[in-house]
């Protein structure tokens, strides 16, 4: 069985947690269309800087969590 220290535990949470962000990041910029020279993500009206600006916020709030553990 393999164990890891905390820090590793930490360090494997942390780059999971990016690549989530980034996976996000690039099926939202896939999926995007174009309309009216904009383009938008779902049929909500919502554009693609918009979406992306909320998983950028989404995943700074997350990091921040780590900071605030990590200082315990």
């Amino acid at each position: 069985m393999i164990t890891f220290t905390p820090e590793q535990e930490q360090f494997m949470q942390l780059a999971q947690s990016r690549a989530y962000y980034q996976g996000r990041r690039e099926g939202v910029s896939l999926y995007a269309h174009w309309r009216d020279g904009v383009q938008y993500v779902g049929t909500t009206g919502r554009t693609l800087k918009q979406a992306l600006d909320s998983i950028d916020q989404e995943e700074d709030d997350i990091l921040a969590r780590y900071d605030r553990l990590k200082a315990l």
